[in-house]
């Protein structure tokens, strides 16, 4: 299935509520003879503008759900793909496990919405990192996080457990405050 839209609606797919995790945690979709591909391109995502040309490809495959390829633009700043991801069951909750590449188009305008200090502004010009995000629990955990194909262990640890808050704008601050603690110990 193919479809184009001019915005989507996520908490369709991610609200640990929502019909469609809930389905996904019955793990019906789990046999091996069910082939099914669902791609939705959007231009946007409803009620949060700054997320763009989204590319939804999910497919299940042998009993194995994914929506590898998956990509979305972040205003001018990055593009995103998720790659090698795999979405299971796992103690009840429902997960998803893959990689994310980051590619930033414009790190200047990042810095600024960050508001980072001047002096940590370094250069980048991609992020490739591997992360699992739990579900129920809003919990996701980063790992083998590469700037530009370095490994820095003290952002690595900065930046395992993240864990989203219930309202937006509480999820806005602590997330850009955790960037920026990660950006220091990054820039030295």
């Amino acid at each position: 299935m193919d479809g184009d839209l001019d915005q989507v609606n996520l908490n369709y797919l991610v609200n640990s509520n929502s019909i469609i995790v809930q389905f996904l945690k019955t793990e019906i979709f789990n046999h091996k003879n069910i082939d099914f591909k669902l791609n939705i391109i959007a231009d946007n995502i409803y009620n949060n503008f700054s997320f763009k040309n989204i590319n939804l490809k999910s497919k299940i495959q042998e009993g194995l759900i994914d929506i590898d390829n998956t990509s979305f633009d972040w205003k001018d700043i990055a593009e995103f793909e998720l790659l090698e991801s795999l979405i299971y069951v796992k103690n009840g909750q429902l997960v998803l496990d893959g990689k994310l590449n980051i590619k930033i188009n414009n790190y200047i305008e990042l810095y600024k919405f960050l508001l980072t200090p001047k002096k940590y502004r370094n250069k980048i010009k991609k992020i490739d990192l591997n992360f699992t995000y739990n579900f129920d629990q809003k919990i996701t955990e980063l790992k083998d996080i590469k700037i530009d194909d370095n490994i820095n262990q003290n952002v690595n640890k900065i930046l395992n457990n993240v864990i989203l808050k219930k309202g937006d704008l509480q999820n806005k601050i602590y997330f850009k405050n955790l960037l920026n603690e990660a950006i220091k110990s990054y820039a030295g």
